[in-house]
Formats: C-alpha cells, structure tokens, sequence
C-alpha cells in the first residue's frame, strides 16, 4: 500500500526555519523568506500501546521511541517514511466526542478536523484495510479529480485517504 501524506491539522512542529525576511531585505508584502519542512502530527489517545498496534497494522507505521513522565504522561512517537505521528496519552483525559468522530458533523466545531493521507488506488487499498477490520468513518466519494474517504483509527480519529486523479 502507498501511502503519502497530503496535510495533517493537528499539532505540527516546523522543522526548517532560516531567518525572518525582514533580517534578509529581500522579501516584499506577504512572502516569506524561509522554508518549512513537515515535522508531525500529535494524537491524544486512550492506550499508546494500542495506538501502536493499529497504525502498524493498518497503515505501516513503526514504534519510534517510547517515553514517560512521573505524572503518568505517556509519549510516542511513530514513523512512516517521512510521516511522524507523535501519541501522547494522558491520565484521566477527556474521551474523544462522539461529534468529533463523524467528518462531516465535526466540520461543525472550529479546530483542528483531520489529517489525510494521500494514496494510490483508493479502492484497493479501501479494500485491504476493511480485510483487517479498519472502521470506516466516511465511505468512498468519488468525483472526475479526486477520491476520498475517511478512516477512524482506534481511538475514534478521523484520517482521510485520498487519491488525486490528475496528479
């Protein structure tokens, strides 16, 4: 399965920074001088260890690192390719709203949405997951440029999977 990162919404850490334009005197209006690079994105989740298990099992992702803090804060983080997921579970947070899981209710509230993975043939690659039992969120749409659908990981995250035609 082939799976790239399109845009992830969460939590993200820039990577590449070189100095503000105005220090360069180069830039003029809204430009910028400097690049970006993705870093990651971070996940609140019930059990990190389950996490782990379903982004292996689901989507590639291996166990990076695994920390801790005295307060029973626990981290990881998770790598496929160039695409970071950072896990952090914490101890009597908040579950996810049952609002929140569904894509197009949760466009209701502001903040972050989703992220989405960019694939190539959305349908097989729809098909394997659902062998392995992935949930689905938001069934396959399908138009002349694009195909999409969403996922919930096992902590109720939305991940869009989507395949641009004319790319």
């Amino acid at each position: 399965m082939h799976v790239t990162l399109r845009s992830a919404v969460l939590v993200v850490a820039f990577a590449s920074v070189t100095p503000p334009a105005r220090a360069q005197g180069n830039v003029q209006g809204d430009a910028v001088s400097f690049d970006l690079a993705w870093d990651h994105v971070a996940l609140s989740v019930p059990n990190i260890p389950e996490s782990i298990a379903w982004y292996e099992k689901m989507l590639g992702f291996k166990e990076i690192r695994r920390g801790g803090q005295p307060t029973g804060q626990q981290t990881a983080l998770i790598r496929r390719g160039n695409i970071n997921i950072e896990l952090f579970q914490l101890p009597n947070a908040a579950p996810l709203p049952e609002s929140r899981k569904n894509p197009s209710e949760d466009f209701r509230t502001h903040g972050v949405k989703h992220f989405g993975f960019e694939v190539k043939n959305l349908p097989a690659v729809l098909a394997e997951l659902k062998a392995k039992g992935v949930k689905m969120a938001f069934e396959m749409r399908d138009n002349p440029a694009t195909a999409f659908a969403f996922i919930s990981d096992n902590a109720g995250n939305a991940i869009e999977l989507i395949e641009h035609k004319t790319r």
